[in-house]
């Protein structure tokens, strides 16, 4: 893709929550002579300057003149870390709802009391949202009518329910704990995605939530390919995550945190594809083994996910040793056809290469140092649009790609013997 088509797809994305969305006044900036700017902030960790977006107008700060800042991103990671910290603490977990109320994140004061509501039928959790107390219990708002629990489930499944975060929104048409708890985990997952790469890859704030679409099993999931694996149609063709239930008791969405990762690469990196082919993206292996380092990363219970060390190491490492293919030939994998299109060894090979060759290029103690050298061609593949060249890799890293095969596979042997 061309430069100028990257960058002017996210700069549309950017500026559209400035066209379309009521104004957003929730980020603070305290500047030096102690006057108070408040609006939406485009990129946190832009240096030089912020850009400060007021309904309609933009507004340019200058560093040196900037005293303090309240960020809605950093007060989404406080609100995240609390909930884990606290997870087993319901007066904690209650007052969370509260705390999110009156820090300008009423949508994750919303869905936190929606998880309450449904776990332990919390009386003030219910009337926060606005149900009914009735004989027959609490009454549930859906569609413009009030319906008890086991209504509400039964109607879900007709006309989906939608759970507004502050950077997803999602719709489901069954289970509403497991969707509600899913959209929580999101929300944990975007906090940890900017905290992490924010800063190293200049990341825009995505102003107004991806839309996920949550289907209750493969056969209701629209597939893209041979087999049901979710995915993020980036604009003109979609701006949407897609991902379903594997089995009847599945606790969590199918590869939420890649299908999650994905879209957040679009919003805040990426932008738009080609208009002429929804298979077009911008560097497959790139976008795929980013995002499913983020779905190793995120782990623990429902609706509490938090970040550790990555999984599946052994195993995937395992499999990206039976790559039998040059590495070089990784970079240039088309995204439907190298890792969605049919369901077999070599799909699955190219997903493990992948998410293993990402993992490995981001370890800081490689000799000679790529960690650095990665995450600025990261920048540079996806932020600016040059794509899988196989040049551009050479330069950015320092190395050519032929010459990282052998000290990768030495490190895949290794970590498929621990």
């Amino acid at each position: 893709m061309p430069l100028s088509a990257s960058r002017f797809g996210l700069a549309a994305m950017i500026l559209l929550p400035m066209v379309t969305a009521q104004r957003d006044m929730r980020d603070v900036i305290t500047r030096s002579d102690g006057r108070i700017v408040s609006g939406r902030v485009v990129t946190p960790t832009a240096q030089d300057q912020l850009l400060v977006l007021q309904g309609g107008k933009r507004l340019r700060i200058a560093h040196e003149d900037i005293a303090a800042v309240d960020l809605v991103g950093g007060r989404v990671l406080d609100f995240c870390r609390r909930r884990v910290r606290h997870k087993d603490n319901p007066r904690a977990q209650w007052f969370l709802v509260e705390w999110a109320n009156t820090h300008g994140l009423e949508a994750l004061a919303r869905t936190q009391a929606l998880l309450l509501a449904l776990d332990s039928d919390h009386a003030e959790a219910h009337e926060f949202l606005g149900h009914h107390k009735t004989p027959k219990g609490w009454l549930w708002r859906h569609d413009g009518r009030l319906l008890t629990r086991e209504k509400l489930h039964d109607m879900i499944a007709k006309r989906p329910f939608t759970i507004r975060g502050e950077r997803f929104e999602l719709e489901c048409d069954h289970n509403l704990r497991a969707n509600v708890a899913a959209l929580l985990d999101l929300e944990h997952l975007g906090a940890q995605f900017y905290r992490r790469f924010g800063e190293d890859l200049q990341l825009a704030e995505t102003l107004q939530p991806i839309p996920v679409k949550v289907s209750r099993n493969s056969s209701a999931f629209e597939k893209w390919g041979f087999r049901p694996v979710p995915y993020y149609s980036p604009p003109p063709h979609g701006d949407i995550a897609r991902t379903f239930y594997a089995g009847a008791t599945g606790e969590r969405p199918e590869k939420l945190f890649f299908v999650g990762t994905q879209a957040l690469l679009y919003r805040s990196l990426i932008g738009e594809v080609n208009r002429q082919s929804d298979r077009d993206r911008v560097c497959p292996w790139l976008e795929i083994g980013l995002s499913m380092l983020m779905e190793n990363t995120m782990q623990g219970p429902s609706g509490f996910a938090a970040p550790g060390a990555p999984l599946a190491q052994k195993r995937q490492s395992l499999r990206a040793i039976g790559r039998r293919s040059r590495l070089g030939s990784l970079l240039h994998l088309p995204m439907y056809g190298g890792f969605y299109l049919m369901d077999d060894t070599t799909t699955a090979t190219n997903w493990a290469a992948s998410t293993m060759l990402v993992t490995w290029l981001l370890e800081p103690d490689n000799k000679p140092a790529t960690h650095e050298p990665f995450l600025t061609y990261v920048r540079e593949a996806l932020g600016e649009g040059k794509g899988d060249s196989s040049s551009l890799f050479d330069r950015v890293m320092g190395q050519r790609i032929e010459d990282l095969e052998a000290p990768w596979r030495t490190w895949l042997e290794q970590t498929a013997s621990h």
